[in-house]
């Protein structure tokens, strides 16, 4: 979760360059009725749907096994109850030993080099490093690429030869240390007070859930989605901005595969395109660190009507009793005449916040969930859309007696507790090349290209001792983690299912269509190697129905 910007926190929103008011003009003109009779049905279907989420709790949390992830009875529950609420957790993915090993490979890493950036006093626990073991070895870990193959693979992905779900990449983000006094920073370490405006922003933003308002984050841009350059290039939500929310799917990927969610060139503003964003958990994470608001339809689609409508009332002093619920009904709300620059909770080059104050709807106290207690090797995912609060509060992990996991003593070798942000993205042209930049910053121990902005003030890893290589990669993933990280060209034959019917012909066509977007992403990646594309000819010279020739092994260097 990104630091607080300060200014952005007032009670009014901040306006913006006129052309947004031509912006939202264009989205609303000539369906201005159809948009005020969706806004009421909106506002109808969100009540129930809060008070479901609040009597749920964490519960809503669908979850399965990693050994069940081919186990279509526990699949097809787990697939049902995560496209509803936006989330799942895929229990044991990394094995514990592989898992500890990380962990103490990461703190000896950080221990031995000091000479990085500490962390902002309002976010002591989220460490910007890219390339310490714990993140390699996760990415690149066979069980985590399988468990994102399968999580891709529930979107509605099927008529899309723009993307190869069995190609997942590795997306280099940062880390959450809790609990150690790591390279000098950190929880445990000595810092210098903040100042009452940074700490007032640490409440008010991170807090957990005293301070007087709540905000949430939504990853992969915020004015983006409202941007004809931005979603509106592949009509993301097209279906919302012409006043007919029900059919908008936030499970179709076709119309999101060619947007651009990063504009403004942000301080890690994801630019590629990603199904989930998710946290691997290298040790016990008890309920408290992350909340989600389990609602990919509903909540998306009102956060993006909510800059087109304003209340015709003033709020009431209290956010309760018969005076509020007056406040929030349909009928005291109606589409704005004059478009404004206001989109509530976005500003260029930052993620969209969603508020209590602007957002009053969401009921955010009482729609962020928090997650069940994650053990080590865990790992959770949640829609691209998905609102999330991470509290950065170093005592949030002390205020509750740990869970201890399964066969374990209490005696832990440390008392560290790492999360790895691993989203989960596929092959596409778009992300390969992407790849192909991160390549080269993983190869010189720089900061991924999405935080790597000037100004920035990210150190490099590049002499820290213990910087894992494509050598350790290739001992953790095989090929396929080579090939995840760009190191190693994709597989790019097409192996028919053998299945008879309909069903094995639109699994062979998914196969020959993953296996073009590898042909293109290799060419990108490796273009003095392009010969795997090309068709070998037979010694009677007809080079129309050749074999296709794959290359194996690595880019010369």
């Amino acid at each position: 979760m990104e630091p607080p910007v300060l200014s952005f926190y007032g009670t009014e929103p901040v306006p913006l360059p006129t052309r947004f008011a031509n912006i939202k003009r264009s989205l609303t003109q000539g369906h201005e009725e159809a948009l005020s009779a969706s806004w009421t049905r909106l506002l109808t279907a969100l009540a129930p749907a809060v008070s479901h989420i609040e009597s749920r709790g964490n519960n809503i949390t669908p979850a399965i096994d990693f050994s069940d992830i081919t186990n279509p009875t526990e699949t097809a529950a787990f697939a049902r109850d995560l496209k509803r609420y936006g989330l799942g957790v895929v229990r044991g993915v990394v094995p514990r030993p592989d898992a500890q090993a990380a962990i103490d490979e990461t703190v000896k890493y950080l221990e031995t080099k000091n000479d990085f950036k500490t962390p902002p006093p309002q976010d002591p626990t989220c460490f910007d490093f890219f390339w310490t073991p714990a993140q390699v070895r996760t990415r690149a870990h066979p069980r985590v690429l399988e468990a994102q193959r399968f999580a891709m693979g529930l979107w509605d992905a099927d008529g899309d030869d723009r993307m190869a779900t069995r190609f997942p990449i590795a997306y280099a983000d940062r880390l959450r240390i809790h609990g150690a006094n790591v390279g000098g920073v950190g929880p445990e370490a000595p810092v210098q007070e903040p100042s009452e405006e940074v700490q007032r922003a640490f409440v008010e933003s991170f807090g957990d859930f005293a301070s007087s308002t709540v905000i949430a984050q939504v990853d992969n841009g915020s004015l983006e989605r409202w941007e004809p350059d931005g979603y509106g290039r592949g009509g993301t939500y097209d279906a919302v901005f012409r006043g007919e929310w029900e059919k908008y799917d936030p499970w179709d990927p076709t119309y999101r595969v060619t947007a651009t969610p990063d504009l403004y060139n942000g301080y890690g503003a994801c630019s590629i395109f990603r199904m989930y964003q998710g946290v691997v958990a290298l040790s016990t994470i008890e309920p408290g660190l992350i909340r989600l608001l389990p609602s990919p339809k509903l909540a998306t689609a009102y956060f993006l009507l909510r800059p087109f409508f304003a209340p015709k009332t003033s709020p009431p002093a209290h956010r309760s009793g018969p005076e509020w619920d007056a406040f929030l009904a349909p009928e005291n709300w109606e589409l704005t005449k004059d478009h404004n620059t206001i989109i509530h909770g976005a500003v260029p080059g930052h993620a969209q916040r969603l508020t209590e104050l602007w957002h009053p709807h969401l009921h955010l106290r009482r729609t962020l969930v928090t997650i069940p207690t994650l053990q080590t090797g865990d790992y959770i995912v949640w829609h691209p859309d998905l609102a999330y609060h991470m509290t950065s509060n170093p005592n949030v992990m002390a205020s509750r007696a740990p869970t201890p996991p399964p066969n374990e003593t209490t005696e832990s070798k440390n008392n560290v507790s790492i999360l790895v942000y691993v989203p989960a993205a596929p092959l596409t042209q778009t992300n390969a090349l992407y790849l192909a930049r991160q390549r080269k910053t993983f190869l010189r121990g720089h900061p991924g290209p999405d935080f790597d902005s000037t100004g920035s003030g990210l150190g490099s890893e590049a002499s820290h001792s213990g910087r894992p290589g494509e050598t350790d990669i290739a001992q953790v993933g095989g090929p396929a983690g080579l090939q995840a990280m760009g190191l190693a060209p994709f597989d790019v034959a097409s192996t028919p299912t053998g299945e008879d019917g309909e069903e094995g012909k639109e699994k062979d066509g998914k196969g020959r269509a993953e296996a073009e977007v590898a042909r293109l992403a290799n060419i990108i990646l490796f273009p003095d190697r392009y010969d795997f594309y090309m068709t070998k000819r037979s010694g009677r010279g007809g080079g129309g129905g050749g074999k296709r020739v794959k290359v194996e092994g690595k880019e010369e260097r």
